[in-house]
Formats: structure tokens, sequence, C-alpha cells
């Protein structure tokens, strides 16, 4: 009889390393989920290779695919023609 793991793949991901898959998705790279989180580029790197080492997969696209049930939705932008600010709750006097 073969062990099984006892969670799913995308279950086994910390919610720091999630948060941080999340921002390298945003941000575009490794270095700029790092500014934007205020960490180093090697604590990111970290929490990516630990992330890949537990869910079983080598390259962070991988990691995005398997991962992204779990990753939060991106924030909307207003629609167009329509500014941000009209949208803050607050009525102009």
């Amino acid at each position: 009889m073969t062990r099984r793991p006892s969670r799913r793949p995308a279950e086994r991901a910390t919610d720091r390393e999630i948060v941080v898959v999340a921002a390298v998705l945003v941000a575009g790279s490794e270095k700029a989920a790092a500014h934007r989180l205020g960490l180093s580029h090697s604590t990111v790197k970290h929490h990516l290779a630990n992330a890949r080492s537990k869910v079983g997969v080598t390259t962070t696209a991988q990691l995005v695919w398997i991962l992204a049930p779990r990753l939060p939705e991106p924030a909307k932008p207003p629609p167009i023609g329509q500014d941000a600010s009209l949208n803050s709750g607050m009525e102009a006097t």
C-alpha cells in the first residue's frame, strides 16, 4: 500500500507563500514583488523555492497554475471613463 499525502498540493503552501506568489504574479518579477512586499529578493526566492518543493513542481509558472484557486483576485480597475475617486463613497458638496 502506497502512502498518500494528507493534503492536495495547493493546500500544502502556507498563506505567506501564497502572498508571495500572488505578488510575483502581479508585480511581474521576483525583485518587483520583493520591493512591493518590503522583503529582500532572497526572501522572496526562499518562499518561492519552499512553495515549489511543497507542491512538487520545478517552475514558478507551474506553481502559479496549481495555486491559482488559492490566489486572491486582483483589484479590478474602475470602468472606462469613470474616475476611481468617484467610488470612494464621499459625495461632493
